[in-house]
């Protein structure tokens, strides 16, 4: 609720400095008036500030446009791109919940990909100590009739009986 009142006060803002701006700044100048000049200046830069997130949005969308027009073509991905490498850099930096969580995200968005649920059986089985969720993962990769590493199916097996 509070968003949308905040969302409305800062355009009623935005427009009324600029507003404001251009008539201390074309209106009142028929003899020059420095200060009011200098005025005019400062409640356009409080109006373009208090605005800056749509106006920045509106300048940029024609650009963004021409930039998925040039590489996406077909328009945009329902889902995104397969990549392997970000967990294995988390893995490789020890930070084991990041990697966790991107390979749950490639479960998610490819369910095929054997590798993101053997990384993740050994994650939560082996790091975690977490057998309920490595058996989780496991009969997952089952249901989807996956190929698994013997290893890991063992570890996740083998673990849950302890």
């Amino acid at each position: 609720m509070w968003e949308g009142v905040f969302k409305g006060s800062r355009w009623l803002v935005g427009i009324g400095l600029l507003g404001l701006s251009w008539h201390w700044g074309t209106k009142e100048q028929d003899p020059i008036d420095v200060m009011r000049l200098l005025l005019a200046a400062l409640t356009f830069f409080g109006g373009v500030a208090v605005m800056w997130k749509p106006i920045f949005y509106l300048a940029t969308r024609p650009l963004m446009a021409l930039v998925d027009g040039i590489f996406l073509p077909g328009g945009r991905l329902e889902k995104p791109l397969l990549n392997l490498k970000l967990p294995a850099h988390y893995l490789d930096e020890a930070r084991y919940e990041e990697a966790l969580a991107e390979y749950q995200q490639i479960m998610k968005h490819y369910p095929d990909e054997t590798e993101a649920y053997e990384k993740s059986i050994w994650l939560e089985a082996a790091v975690f100590k977490r057998q309920s969720a490595a058996r989780a993962v496991l009969k997952k990769a089952k249901q989807r009739r996956l190929a698994l590493d013997p290893l890991m199916v063992s570890l996740a097996e083998a673990r849950g009986q302890e």
